[in-house]
């Protein structure tokens, strides 16, 4: 379905989840509050100089559109499952002239297979629980902390970045979360203990605090 530009515009501005909310001012992004708070806690954690990004969980884009035109990338990709997220975000590249800058709607495994090269820094950030269990908008899960580790291993080089902010105690995990666990009966293997674990044979992981509520990791891809 194809939306109106004002549909797009008021989706980018204003619409679930919030601290995602950013509107086109004069030509540039211009974040909320909340969401100008959590990118730059994010940006604080980027390596030098990065030549491709892809967010893995792009929402309506702000992250990949403001990497794309602060670093000057030759690669930014956003994926994300929800149709009208990927469209505002494509509105939203063609309306700042971010050429760079591109969103699919894709999975994790699709783009592992699919991407020709891997990335120097990857973000995944308020999105591993639903990828683990699945969630109302996709109920498609993986449920296999070392397969997942693996795809994410497999979308940064050696010696490149993901930052991760998520979840990672089911308690912590919104009530519908704990419902899919629930269902699946895989709640027990929702823990920080496994998830690092599943990591660690992967990246080096150092941790950053937390951004807002959620632990924030910076990790390494290791060597081949």
């Amino acid at each position: 379905m194809t939306h109106t530009q004002e549909e797009l515009c008021r989706h980018l501005a204003d619409s679930y989840p919030h601290n995602h909310d950013w509107r086109i001012v004069r030509g540039r992004p211009r974040p909320s509050f909340q969401l100008w708070r959590r990118a730059r806690r994010l940006r604080a954690l980027y390596p030098a100089a990065p030549k491709s990004l892809v967010d893995l969980s792009a929402c309506k884009g702000f992250f990949v559109l403001d990497a794309a035109r602060r670093l000057g990338l030759e690669r930014a990709l956003g994926i994300d499952v929800h149709p009208l997220d990927v469209e505002a975000s494509r509105f939203a590249a063609a309306a700042l002239g971010t050429k760079a800058a591109r969103f699919e709607r894709r999975f994790l495994h699709e783009l592992v297979a699919e991407e020709p090269e891997p990335f120097d820094l990857a973000l995944l950030v308020n999105t591993y629980p639903y990828l683990f269990f699945g969630s109302r908008r996709e109920p498609h899960a993986y449920r296999d902390h070392a397969a997942l580790f693996a795809h994410l291993r497999s979308l940064v080089r050696p010696g490149g970045t993901l930052i991760f902010s998520n979840r990672t105690e089911l308690e912590r995990c919104p009530g519908h979360v704990r419902e899919l666990a629930k269902d699946c009966g895989l709640g027990h293997l929702y823990t920080t203990k496994h998830i690092r674990e599943a990591a660690s044979e992967h990246f080096d992981i150092e941790e950053h605090g937390r951004l807002g509520r959620i632990p924030l990791w910076r990790m390494r891809a290791k060597l081949e």
